[in-house]
């Protein structure tokens, strides 16, 4: 058969077509090798080699990221660059992310060197704590003294010892006669609150001499609050014997609230309180004695005056009414919220429970209209109705011209090649400083070419902030699914148990670091990955290796499968476990042994677990939508049941 000839249109458009992905893929590697080229010469700034810096930078003369080369090269060299070439090169980054930090390390080395006119002329902006001893140091020794002492005492007022560099000029400032009794008490208060017993016991020294006896009473109450507390009965009647009692009583009754009370009950009438203190005391103690779930604490709470009894006292009151099956009192508690309170999602799913527990026909009307919304509450109001889960998603449809538009933005771009180079660090905080004059629609489009490199952390923030809650493909990205599925089935786990925590721990951020050192998609703390690598003959090299996939998953599924065997595969204590520790898991159970998954994790002392446990599950049965399977998470774990949801439906 004789084949069959294409417009002419059709050929020159195949032709144009062509040419563009040819120039297109000239490009792309043309870009792949400049980002090679940054990778060797930032390996070799990591090894101190400036030689194999420099080579780099000569290398990619009209690379987006070379000045990060010459940022670093910079760094290295602080104390020997002109200050005419530091300035220059600051200028012309002021805005990009490494500006900060080369400031910062730049100013203080001037300082180090005593370069007091060049500290002048530079560091009046700069908010770090070294720099501002050593601007301080440069108006001593060049005579500007105006204003100096004020200034100094703002840098002395903190309750933390202060770097080395203050010495110079905190010595100046106690020469002009500082500090005052009252100012230097004023520094005890905050060492101790903040846990600085080293700087407190120093700071004695300014202090009068009655004032010291009570600071070695301050420091033995925050060290030994019940023993102080015994020797309080001897104190006389005075502010600074009020204020230590307060603070005794309150922090004791975070760990043994009815020891607390007994110590009260001995020591409130032997001083002359002010009403306040008296309620703030009090209230502190029945505050503890509800979050310990004892039923008498709601008598206790409402002993208390109204003004006292604020929402975190109502939420308590309805927790520990909860516990104890009282649902009349936990539907009193939330009716006596305010209404901002009563409107969200908890607690209407809450006042549900409660209506239907005391059968109440309107339980109904509740759980019927919070049953709409696609959250864990609303999942669940759902599957106690017995009707499909609402979820809604919605599309991006691609923008052609807007992405066209951010493609070319050097902002922008600038922060995807440092993602594609692995400096993930500087990449984040460059996409802030884009997304903060983003539209709406731009951040949509945004999130789609993050999702596109790969970049699914970014995406989801993009989205937040674009305000779109229903973009679920991009939102609750599948990242790496291969391995967690393969990984998932080897180890007995359910994979949208996996996704779900980990959208949890880490919104998809390989590198993601906690203030507590967990790190990687799983949020791993180095010591348990050590274990888990143990037990299971997983490879790992130390606390750097978590923050490669390839080795965070393999040691965080295998440690999931774990817990889901320690605690017979009930999620809710294994989600409980990953965040709190076994522990604290093993005290929760031994207080609340036959308590409803629900108001197990409603009660739990821990706001950030109480949190963390539901939006685990409720991430989790969006990703059961995501592998397009029945909704059985919640039924099973939130709510003990042994059926499936109906499904997800969009009523809309």
């Amino acid at each position: 058969m004789k084949a069959r000839r294409l417009p002419a249109a059709l050929i020159v458009l195949l032709t144009l077509l062509g040419s563009s992905l040819q120039a297109y893929g000239e490009t792309m590697t043309t870009r792949e090798a400049e980002r090679e080229t940054f990778r060797q010469g930032w390996a070799a700034a990591r090894l101190g080699d400036q030689s194999g810096m420099m080579a780099a930078i000569a290398a990619l003369p009209d690379y987006a990221l070379t000045p990060y080369l010459e940022f670093e090269l910079l760094r290295q060299r602080v104390d020997s660059v002109p200050e005419v070439v530091m300035e220059q090169f600051l200028a012309r980054h002021r805005n990009w992310s490494f500006a900060g930090t080369l400031e910062t390390a730049w100013l203080r080395s001037l300082g180090r060197r005593g370069e007091w006119e060049a500290v002048l002329r530079h560091a009046r902006d700069n908010n770090d704590t070294e720099v501002r001893c050593h601007l301080a140091r440069a108006r001593i020794e060049l005579g500007r003294h105006d204003g100096l002492a004020g200034e100094i005492e703002r840098l002395w007022l903190v309750g933390r010892s202060q770097p080395s560099a203050c010495d110079r000029p905190f010595a100046w400032w106690r020469r002009q006669g500082n500090p005052s009794h009252e100012l230097a008490w004023r520094r005890f208060e905050l060492a101790v609150q903040a846990g600085e017993d080293g700087l407190a016991r120093y700071l004695r020294r300014y202090l009068m001499r009655d004032q010291r006896d009570w600071a070695d009473y301050w420091l033995s109450m925050h060290a030994r609050p019940e023993t102080t507390l015994r020797r309080a009965r001897q104190w006389q009647d005075h502010e600074y014997s009020r204020t230590l009692v307060s603070i005794g009583v309150r922090r004791l009754a975070r760990s043994d609230h009815e020891r607390a009370r007994e110590h009260w009950s001995t020591l409130e009438p032997r001083f002359d309180w002010s009403e306040t203190e008296r309620h703030r005391i009090e209230r502190e103690l029945a505050l503890f004695q509800a979050v310990a779930l004892e039923e008498d604490a709601i008598a206790a709470i409402d002993a208390l005056p109204a003004e006292v009894r604020d929402q975190q006292m109502l939420e308590w009151r309805a927790r520990s009414a909860m516990a104890h099956g009282r649902w009349s009192d936990v539907l009193e508690s939330i009716q006596a919220m305010g209404t901002a309170a009563q409107a969200q999602s908890r607690w209407r799913y809450w006042r549900g429970r409660a209506l239907a527990a005391l059968n109440r026909p309107e339980a109904l009307v509740a759980f019927g209209t919070l049953s709409a919304e696609a959250n864990y509450y609303g999942f669940l109001a759902a599957l106690t109705l017995g009707q499909e889960l609402a979820l809604c998603s919605e599309d991006i449809l691609p923008d052609a011209a807007v992405q066209r538009r951010l493609l070319r933005d050097a902002e922008f771009d600038r922060s995807v090649e440092l993602f594609h180079v692995g400096l993930n660090g500087h990449a984040r905080r460059t996409w802030v400083s884009v997304s903060r004059r983003l539209s709406a629609r731009e951040l949509e489009q945004a999130s789609l070419l993050a999702a596109a490199n790969g970049w699914h952390d970014r995406s989801i923030a993009a989205l937040n902030g674009a305000g779109n809650r229903r973009a679920y493909p991009w939102r609750f990205p599948m990242a790496e699914k291969g391995s967690v599925v393969a990984l998932s089935k080897r180890h007995g786990v359910d994979p949208a148990l996996v996704y779900g925590l980990m959208r949890a721990e880490s919104a998809m951020q390989p590198d993601a670091l906690s203030p507590a050192g967990a790190r990687g998609l799983l949020q791993l703390m180095p010591g348990t990955a050590r274990e888990v690598a143990r037990r299971n003959g997983l490879a790992y090299n130390g606390s750097a290796d978590l923050m490669a996939p390839e080795v965070n998953l393999p040691l965080g599924i295998a440690h999931l499968a774990e817990l889901q065997e320690r605690y017979d595969g009930d999620w809710v204590r294994v989600a409980a476990a990953y965040n709190a520790g076994i522990n604290a898991v093993a005290r929760w159970m031994d207080s609340r042994p036959h308590t409803d998954p629900d108001v197990w994790m409603e009660t739990l002392p821990f706001f950030e677990t109480r949190d963390y446990v539901p939006r685990v599950l409720a991430f989790a049965t969006i990703y059961e939508w995501q592998f397009g399977e029945m909704p059985s998470v919640l039924a099973r774990h939130a709510l003990a049941g042994d059926r499936n949801g109906n499904g997800f439906a969009c009523h809309e």
